[in-house]
């Protein structure tokens, strides 16, 4: 399963003592925590990890240049664009629609004129993202294989979100014993927003990850 970037079992081997990471009794907080922690560092970085194929994106029309969320972009399949309620989305078919394609910073160059008025929209649909394995040991697919032209997430953001976990996991409750209890409805654990802001070698490590707007 997908427990953030990376399998449920890393999470597991990570921030569990030996004697916890073959029974089940926290795999629901941790996958919870996983998932939390990378939409965090997505919400850092202004931009989506996940890799995704045939996503879609929509932006207004009047600019040459767009910022497609999921980056390294790997390929553009369709454009379309929608002038008015009336005719709909409309295919475009002419070759120089798109100039040019920047696939590491994910940017469509429509250049060198606005696409179309400023009411107008424009939607991608395209495949972009790093992957990462999601199989669980005990799946009949793992490991999974890297898709033809995908782009595997690279070891020092996998470090961050694991590190950053780390973190959450032992403010939380360092043995689980608030957490089962919590589960339980029985206790409820005190964790300041401050705790689950992000450390400071976290923060560090995807500096060179962050992508800021276009204007």
């Amino acid at each position: 399963m997908n427990a953030g970037f990376s399998n449920l079992d890393t999470l597991k081997q990570h921030l569990l003592a030996p004697a916890l990471r073959a029974g089940v009794t926290y795999d629901v907080q941790l996958a919870d925590l996983g998932l939390g922690m990378a939409g965090l560092i997505e919400q850092f970085c202004n931009r989506k990890f996940l890799r995704v194929e045939n996503d879609t994106a929509v932006f207004t029309a009047d600019r040459c240049e767009f910022l497609l969320p999921r980056t390294p972009l790997e390929s553009v399949s369709l454009a379309e664009l929608k002038i008015a309620e009336t005719d709909g989305w409309v295919t475009q078919t002419d070759p120089n629609f798109i100039r040019s394609l920047n696939l590491t910073n994910g940017i469509v160059d429509c250049g060198p004129r606005d696409v179309g008025p400023y009411y107008g929209q424009v939607r991608f649909t395209f495949t972009g993202g790093y992957w990462w394995g999601m199989s669980e040991p005990n799946d009949v697919d793992y490991p999974n294989n890297l898709p033809t032209g995908a782009n595997i997430l690279p070891g020092e953001l996998k470090l961050a979100w694991l590190l950053q976990c780390k973190h959450v996991w032992q403010t939380i409750d360092p043995r689980g014993v608030k957490i089962v209890a919590t589960a339980e409805g029985r206790v409820t654990p005190q964790v300041s927003f401050s705790d689950l802001d992000l450390v400071p070698q976290v923060k560090e490590t995807l500096a060179q990850f962050i992508r800021y707007s276009l204007v």
